[in-house]
């Protein structure tokens, strides 16, 4: 992006949501997608922080002071990732002292540096890569979430239940989004079974699920839009009752329910564990209850993400970047969200997904 353009494009995200930089003594900022299709996911992020920010202002703040949330779309673009991490670390009022985000990593390492450099704290809060997990940062967190991670459960389910069945990978847009699948199944030598398919490439769902069901690949595993993928799990399964389907969790919504109809038996959806049955977790669960959050979606992560922030800047007595920074690489760094959420790119001990089946309005963890 050559500097005229970074200049119009940094301009215009300040047009966006400076005014609301304004108010708060202490700012915080969320980076998600608010638009496209991570538009649920990065929502929830966001509402999880909001959540958090009520609670701690109506408890009286940080030191006194009332935090004010600022909520920045990024579209999970590279170009403006960067382009608002150079944005918000401009100036020293409105500047702020908490970044969480960025939810899509693409630009992880560029994004990282524009905030160490600016002194501006940042807790990432899932979907890492695991290269990217080992890239440290002053006064930077790491959560859950990493995408290998997925990759490897899956293959494990896989090679346990399916082991020799053919996979289609779908996926929305015309980048593809599956390698580290594809790398976990070069690794066994079992690459020759996927084969990847674009939703874009097909004039309907209809012409994609045909295609599918004659090459004989009946274990599919979907990314996209809900709609899209309820569809072509509801046209595959119609054409293959032997058909089995993978999605992220925190890829459906109602729109999903509606358009599956009655093909959710032989679906799968993978996402992070839920902490509710976790003792460590018990006392917050009550609390996020009581403000009618559920510990299933990312708003639990948006939620820790600040409370993480807060209670660490409590331990240290300020919210000054290099305090906390050096708070952070003590090696006896702990906060009460530590055993739960905790990971800071020590994939030795990675959070491990889980795989839940819908029945009768509710998400049921399999066996696997």
């Amino acid at each position: 992006m050559n500097m005229l353009k970074k200049v119009i494009m940094i301009a215009f995200i300040g047009v966006l949501f400076w005014p609301l930089s304004c108010r708060g003594e202490i700012k915080i900022a969320v980076v998600a997608p608010k638009s496209g299709e991570y538009r649920d996911w990065g929502n929830e992020l966001i509402r999880g922080a909001e959540m958090a920010m009520v609670e701690v202002n109506h408890n009286g703040g940080v030191q006194g002071k009332k935090l004010e949330l600022i909520s920045i779309d990024d579209a999970c673009s590279d170009n403006l990732a960067v382009s608002t991490a150079e944005m918000l670390s401009i100036g020293l009022e409105n500047k702020p002292s908490l970044v969480v985000g960025p939810y899509c990593s693409n630009a992880f390492e560029a994004v990282s540096k524009v905030y160490s450099k600016a002194k501006i704290f940042q807790i990432v809060p899932i979907t890492l890569n695991y290269r990217d997990a080992d890239k440290e940062h002053n006064g930077m967190i790491k959560m859950v979430g990493f995408k290998e991670q997925a990759s490897r459960d899956f293959f494990k389910v896989y090679n346990q239940h399916f082991a020799g069945r053919r996979v289609a990978l779908v996926f929305a847009g015309s980048g593809g989004g599956f390698s580290a699948v594809q790398d976990e199944f070069r690794k066994y030598g079992k690459s020759s079974l996927l084969r990847q398919y674009s939703f874009s490439d097909y004039a309907d769902i209809d012409e994609l699920a045909r295609t599918i069901y004659h090459a004989g690949e009946d274990v599919i595993v979907a990314m996209g839009s809900p709609k899209k993928i309820a569809k072509l799990i509801r046209d595959v399964a119609k054409l293959n009752d032997r058909a089995v389907f993978f999605t992220s969790k925190y890829a459906v919504s109602d729109s999903f329910f509606e358009y599956a109809g009655d093909s959710l038996d032989k679906v799968y959806f993978v996402a992070l564990p839920s902490f509710e049955d976790d003792p460590a977790f018990a006392e917050a669960l009550v609390k996020l209850r009581l403000r009618g959050i559920e510990p299933e979606g990312l708003n639990v992560y948006g939620y820790a993400a600040v409370k993480m922030w807060v209670e660490l800047a409590e331990k240290a007595g300020t919210t000054e970047y290099d305090a906390l920074a050096a708070q952070v690489r003590k090696g006896d760094f702990q906060t009460s969200w530590g055993k739960a959420f905790f990971n800071n790119g020590n994939v030795k001990e990675p959070v491990r997904y889980k795989f839940y089946q819908y029945k009768n309005g509710e998400y049921i963890q399999t066996g696997f």
